[in-house]
């Protein structure tokens, strides 16, 4: 998206400008002023989002505004982003688990799958965020109150109906990022919905986008995803939620 409106501020630049010297500044107009129309289109889309009962329909919808609008701020950032492992990802529903290293986590891991249609659970704060808050809950992520076991329940077993409906559901086990980058405790109630839902279990380190937040705009960052290991469902069945952390930790610890 970015390179589109690159190549559209470039267009209209050479089509309005009468002389060479206008050209700098035909670019830049035409540039910011689809910046602020893709802005005004992401607040006045937010306007039709209920946070509290979204509409499964259109999270098709919201799902691909936020990824036209991550891509652009990706490239901004200079941001890149690998994926290693895909082959291995299910065709259907599945939950994804991962470590947590950065609040742009998320982010990167919903661009490189988007192919997926991604959606997170995420920490309720993020749901108060104007604006975004409100089109990544129409996009389909589940709002999580970390200090509320029963709410907590719910979501899980909101997770777990849409898994059983195809959806691909991240969680991140940590329950919060790690600033030392080593793995804090696993809240392993989280696994629960891959064994109700009886789906694959996905586990996916990212490495690197600690740093993005110090080299934004000013340095380019390479965010490094693999997906280790999918755990069939009948390789969990049988295990209790501890016994799943604990493989999902080797995993994410292993060179």
């Amino acid at each position: 998206m970015l390179y589109l409106y690159l190549v559209l501020s470039l267009g209209a630049a050479l089509a309005l400008a009468q002389a060479p010297i206008q050209y700098p500044l035909f670019f830049c107009g035409a540039f910011l002023a689809l910046l602020l129309l893709h802005t005004l289109v992401l607040v006045i889309a937010s306007l039709f989002v209920d946070k509290k009962k979204p509409d499964p329909r259109f999270f098709p919808f919201y799902r691909r505004l936020l990824i036209v609008s991550i891509g652009p701020l990706l490239s901004i950032g200079h941001i890149q982003v690998t994926l290693t492992g895909a082959e291995k990802l299910p065709a259907g529903g599945f939950l994804l688990v991962g470590n947590h290293r950065s609040d742009f986590d998320p982010i990167t891991a919903m661009w490189a799958l988007r192919r997926w249609g991604l959606t997170f659970v995420t920490k309720k704060e993020n749901v108060d965020i104007p604006v975004g808050g409100r089109l990544i809950v129409g996009s389909g992520c589940l709002s999580l109150d970390r200090s509320d076991d029963k709410q907590g329940l719910m979501v899980i077993r909101q997770a777990v109906r849409r898994i059983r409906e195809g959806a691909a559901i991240g969680i991140y086990p940590e329950g919060t990022r790690s600033k030392t980058g080593e793995l804090l405790p696993f809240r392993v109630g989280c696994f629960k919905a891959a064994q109700w839902a009886k789906s694959p279990l996905v586990v996916l380190k990212t490495e690197n986008s600690e740093l993005v937040g110090k080299n934004f705009f000013r340095r380019k960052t390479i965010v490094r995803l693999t997906v280790k290991a999918v755990l069939p469902y009948e390789q969990i069945a049988d295990l209790d939620t501890t016994e799943i952390g604990e493989r999902v930790r080797a995993l994410l610890t292993e060179v």
